[in-house]
């Protein structure tokens, strides 16, 4: 005869199985539409900073070509500095704008300009430096990033006649000393809490990064976000507890915010940071479930894991200013997904190229290769 302790474990294992089972018939597939492509393609050549709309780029086993290719260190900090904090938030308005040259050695500058302080002075850098002048440019070493020391070129402007420094001028734009940087060659691995099995790679040496946090992409989609912005709107109105069956907000934002007007204000994408946009899933977050995916010309990328969200998404990248509450509450309250993340929301699939070089362009169409249902977000 079974106790008690038995009993009870068989009845939440079949209630579980019975949601999971539901969602899996009504979710008959883990595809969830028929004409993917991708919609946007952005790329942050410098870490924190003003990401740049592409209509296509090339990549290499480290991302796409010049994504997170510069950072910004805090001196005083030893480590990077971040728009999700305050010392770094200003960041987000500073703008980099590639301009490629195919008859200048360097390929070409990246321009940086400060539309919001007309005081501060724009400055180019090269995009492609080259050896002689790498060979001139001091390596910065020992600067924190997630963790572990990393090192970068101190960068040099690509108009040496100017008094000032690239660093000198984003030191007075923070009001703190810092350093412009630029990934050295020295391999920088994929993210330790990224689960991934790099033998899968046709390519030696495992997954590297540049600056990104921990993958060389992430991945979204256009229905997310969508259904995020619905969420954010009706929780700062009050009424998410009827949206998102079950929830209960505990912090609704008052109905008078900018979140709650007759015309409230936009979740925009640049918040969170994707390289790859995708339009054409029918259910949002559905990307959830992707564990592989191919162009049509068999260019294949590895989705080993969602991404757990730290506050950035909460920084206005039009105002340079911190929502204190949005979208972090709204999504809290329906995005804590992955279990090995449980105290944190999800939002976007890392991404893992499994060749070492191609191109992706906006409208590319997007075939999911392999897929597994995520039972936490269905079961929970």
């Amino acid at each position: 005869m079974l106790g008690t302790h038995a009993l009870v474990f068989i009845a939440t294992h079949q209630t579980r199985l019975c949601l999971y089972l539901s969602q899996r018939r009504r979710k008959n597939d883990t595809i969830h539409g028929k004409n993917i492509q991708i919609s946007r393609i952005l790329v942050y050549p410098i870490k924190s900073c003003a990401g740049v709309d592409l209509r296509s780029s090339a990549y290499d086993q480290e991302g796409f070509e010049f994504d997170r290719k510069w950072m910004i260190v805090d001196l005083e900090k030893k480590k990077q500095l971040s728009a999700r904090d305050n010392r770094g938030i200003k960041l987000v308005r500073v703008f980099p704008l590639i301009k490629r040259d195919s008859a200048s050695p360097t390929g070409g500058v990246l321009e940086v300009t400060f539309p919001d302080s007309p005081d501060t002075p724009s400055f180019v850098i090269p995009l492609n430096p080259t050896p002689e002048q790498l060979s001139t440019w001091e390596v910065h070493t020992g600067f924190n990033l997630w963790g572990s020391p990393n090192e970068g070129y101190v960068v040099e402007s690509a108009l040496p006649e100017l008094s000032e420094t690239p660093s000198a001028i984003l030191s007075a734009y923070v009001g703190r000393p810092v350093l412009l940087v630029m990934k050295t060659s020295a391999p920088r691995p994929l993210g330790e809490d990224v689960p991934f099995d790099h033998a899968r790679l046709a390519y030696a040496g495992g997954s590297t990064v540049r600056y990104p946090d921990f993958s060389p992409f992430l991945l979204v989609s256009d229905a997310s976000l969508a259904d995020a912005e619905a969420k954010v709107w009706a929780m700062a109105r009050g009424t998410l507890r009827q949206t998102v069956e079950g929830c209960a907000p505990d912090d609704a934002s008052p109905p008078t915010n900018a979140w709650a007007s007759d015309t409230p204000k936009r979740l925009l994408m640049e918040r969170f940071r994707p390289n790859v946009v995708v339009g054409g899933i029918e259910e949002p977050f559905g990307e959830d479930d992707w564990q592989e995916i191919t162009t049509v010309d068999r260019r294949k990328f590895y989705l080993p894991a969602r991404c757990p969200r730290c506050m950035f998404p909460n920084v206005d990248t039009e105002n340079g200013m911190r929502d204190a509450q949005m979208p972090n509450n709204a999504m809290m309250q329906y995005r804590k997904v992955d279990a090995m993340a449980p105290s944190k929301y999800c939002f976007g699939m890392y991404m893992v190229p499994a060749e070492d070089n191609g191109i992706l362009s906006v409208g590319d169409t997007i075939l999911v290769s392999k897929s597994a249902m995520n039972p936490k977000l269905h079961a929970d």
